[in-house]
């Protein structure tokens, strides 16, 4: 076991390298080596989690996510109305002949477009909306402007100004600028 015994371990780690790992297996047998694998437990895969973890970072307790949820539900309650449009007025009518999509179609094809009602409804619903909200925001305008004007009277009162600090006793420097 010298010299031919060590260029064929090496010739035989070169060839395991290359070759599938069942042949080498066979291989082995063959020659009497059986190679013992240690069965170590594979780590589980995190591909499917029970609990989705991204939401649940910060770890918020329920209670304070039960109150944020409810101001958020406030807000956009607030913010965005919702329309209710009801399907009245509308009478399909049956067609007593015509052509058939398929052999088992109870209802015949029909070359006349259907008319979208509910769009209808809901377009005049959000106009009405729109201009109440713009007679609402013209009368917030007028009240943000007086909230913010201030009269001529004090102004020159110098309410603003008395508690400002008079200036400095030190000898101001002027600059002049070269050029």
């Amino acid at each position: 076991m010298s010299d031919s015994d060590s260029s064929e371990d090496e010739d035989l780690s070169r060839f395991k390298d290359v070759v599938d790992v069942t042949f080498t297996k066979l291989i082995d047998e063959s020659r009497g080596l059986v190679s013992e694998h240690k069965d170590e437990p594979k780590p589980k895969s995190e591909r499917y989690l029970e609990e989705a973890s991204h939401y649940n970072d910060v770890k918020v307790p329920a209670e304070m996510q039960k109150r944020i949820g409810a101001k958020m539900s406030a807000v956009i309650n607030k913010n965005v109305e919702f329309i209710d449009v009801q399907q009245n007025g509308i009478k399909k009518h049956k067609i007593k002949g015509g052509v058939k999509l398929f052999k088992d179609s109870e209802g015949f094809l029909s070359c006349a477009e259907v008319k979208d009602t509910y769009t209808e409804i809901h377009n005049k619903e959000s106009k009405k909306m729109l201009k109440k909200r713009k007679i609402e925001d013209e009368l917030d305008e007028s009240e943000k402007i007086s909230g913010v004007a201030v009269s001529g009277e004090y102004v020159l009162s110098k309410e603003e100004t008395k508690l400002w600090k008079s200036r400095r006793k030190e000898k101001l420097f002027k600059y002049k600028s070269k050029g």
